[in-house]
């Protein structure tokens, strides 16, 4: 409308324009006021949304670090799988040298066992012998020796002849 029919009008219909203006800018100010709504809904979406992509990131950072941690955990537990595994050798390794230590002290103490017995025998076999020959009664030979069975018990005891 142009400046000369809006002259012409009357009252009434100039205000029915300025209602039906007043109705349009609330109409307008109403949908002004939920296109801000859904700005801010979706600036908040985005702020968001970048929120949650460095959420991310920093879940990452800590799955990253929890593995790390894992890690070093595990390096851990196996240096010392081997320091176990090599103080049982340690360990066995002498266990092995003390079983050997006793089985050689074990044998050299039967030895001297059997060597004490053998001339423990030998006394008690030369006493009996000793018993078993008659009486000599000149302190010579026994009557009835030969020369060959003199020579065989001098051998045999020594060159006393008890």
């Amino acid at each position: 409308m142009t400046d000369k029919e809006l002259r012409k009008l009357r009252r009434d219909d100039l205000l029915q324009i300025l209602i039906n203006q007043q109705k349009q800018i609330d109409e307008l100010n109403a949908q002004l006021e939920q296109d801000k709504q859904a700005l801010a809904s979706r600036d908040l979406a985005i702020r968001e949304s970048g929120s949650l992509a460095e959420a991310a990131l920093k879940m990452n950072g800590v799955f990253e670090a929890a593995q790390t941690a894992a890690d070093d955990y595990l390096q851990q537990m196996r240096k010392r799988a081997d320091e176990l595994v090599a103080e049982a050798e340690a360990r066995a390794a002498e266990m092995r040298q003390q079983a050997e230590n006793v089985l050689n002290n074990a044998r050299t103490e039967a030895e001297r066992i059997l060597g004490d017995a053998r001339r423990n025998a030998d006394a008690f076999a030369r006493q009996a012998q000793a018993a078993s020959e008659p009486q000599r009664q000149d302190g010579g030979e026994a009557a009835g020796d030969d020369a060959d069975t003199k020579r065989k018990r001098r051998r045999l005891w020594g060159s006393k002849g008890t």
